[in-house]
């Protein structure tokens, strides 16, 4: 493979290492994304999810550039890779997310436990992995690495996370061994040959979704959590290598003192402070600046994947520019967040709505600083024109499995 001369990423990526020249910077754009991939591109999930890692690569790229995000975050079916690998049972279609067999759970009491040890790069889906990150690679010039599921989410899937926190009530020996296994067995020799597989290893990234309140306390949190994050970081002894760990929820739900150590948590783990709706509505972009401001750490803050699909674009809008004047007004980097863009949303609100985030983020802009709605463009269009125009030197094989395929 030749190298590209030129990929979109690059402006994209500017706009990041600007932040060192905050206050003087743009907001990012972020998003997560997974299930309006395949849904965009008109794809079947198993397709993109399974079975061709360089077409998820091309998708994920011309998604971000479509939707001018600065970052996409392209989970993928994340909370199963490790799970599957292990021989747990994974349920794949074309037309949703692959998911565990929740019939049947992987581990099911403390003799299971063997079960969680790594046997190498070529079980379950870690050669297509290897090929995304390639691929990715190839088409942009900059590295990237794949997500996976944090300890106590892990945990959660293999065994039940109903079952999980009971056991933290009547068997913590057990979760603590649970969870140890998971660190020492599984992450850490997985970390290690993925370091040697993928190049630009830089940070564990995690995702973490069932270690939100009220799933979980405080006290879990403390006692079983954090300890293994920290764990992981510990046991690898890979000195610059940094902890992300994201999907945390609940703030609002939690009052004095333990609002303060879930907040010192999100921060902890995320090198920054995370705070979208719900807890975002709930307690106001002026709490969640303050917190940032407080502890001199950036603020990530966004809407909710709901308003952004059943709202208006006219009140979207307003709550964009609501958050990220509030965001930005404080000493320390602003980054907005879309969570999970659901597949359903009108490609007008998105494009409306990141619109809105490059307006009101600009150094500068204030609440009287006029709107102007963009030029809506289909991804149709915007397909047609990359056909042309392909500097990254996409295949484009994809779209012979796609809706699409008359283009070609």
């Amino acid at each position: 493979m030749t190298q590209p001369k030129l990929t979109f990423l690059l402006e994209r990526l500017q706009t990041l290492q600007n932040l060192a020249n905050w206050p003087n910077a743009n907001v990012p754009v972020t998003a997560l994304v997974t299930e309006y991939i395949p849904e965009l591109c008109k794809v079947p999930y198993d397709y993109l999810f399974r079975d061709n890692a360089e077409a998820m690569a091309e998708c994920t790229l011309l998604v971000q550039d479509y939707l001018k995000l600065d970052i996409l975050t392209a989970n993928m079916d994340v909370y199963n890779f490790e799970a599957e690998a292990m021989g747990a049972k994974i349920k794949f279609f074309p037309d949703h997310c692959p998911d565990f067999d929740r019939s049947d759970y992987f581990i099911k009491d403390s003799s299971d436990l063997d079960k969680i040890r790594f046997g190498g790069l070529n079980q379950g889906r870690f050669p297509y992995l290897i090929q995304y990150c390639k691929a990715y690679k190839h088409y942009t010039g900059v590295d990237t690495f794949p997500i996976f599921s944090a300890p106590w989410t892990l945990a959660g899937n293999l065994y039940g996370i109903e079952n999980l926190i009971m056991a933290t009530i009547e068997e913590p020996e057990f979760v603590h061994e649970f969870l140890r296994r998971i660190v020492d067995d599984y992450h850490v020799p997985m970390f290690g040959a993925l370091n040697d597989a993928v190049p630009g290893f830089a940070e564990m990234d995690f995702v973490d979704a069932f270690a939100s309140v009220p799933m979980v306390n405080v006290s879990i949190v403390n006692e079983f959590i954090r300890p293994y994050l920290q764990r992981e970081l510990d046991k690898l002894n890979m000195p610059g290598i940094r902890l992300m760990d994201t999907a945390f929820f609940g703030t609002a739900m939690l009052e004095g003192k333990e609002r303060e150590s879930f907040e010192d948590f999100i921060i902890w783990s995320n090198g920054r402070f995370l705070c979208i709706d719900p807890d975002a509505a709930s307690l106001g972009a002026d709490y969640a600046r303050a917190v940032a401001t407080q502890h001199l750490t950036p603020l990530q803050i966004g809407i909710s994947a709901t308003y952004l699909e059943f709202e208006s674009i006219d009140k979207i809008v307003a709550l964009v520019r609501d958050y990220v004047l509030r965001a930005k007004s404080g000493p320390t980097p602003a980054i907005f967040f879309f969570n999970n863009i659901s597949p359903c949303t009108a490609q007008e609100k998105i494009q409306a709505a990141v619109q809105a985030v490059k307006i009101y983020g600009a150094p500068g802009a204030d609440e009287n600083t006029p709107y102007l709605l963009p030029k809506f463009r289909s991804f149709e269009d915007f397909l047609k024109h990359k056909l042309k125009n392909n500097p990254e030197g996409y295949t484009f094989e994809w779209m012979k499995q796609s809706a699409y395929s008359y283009l070609l």
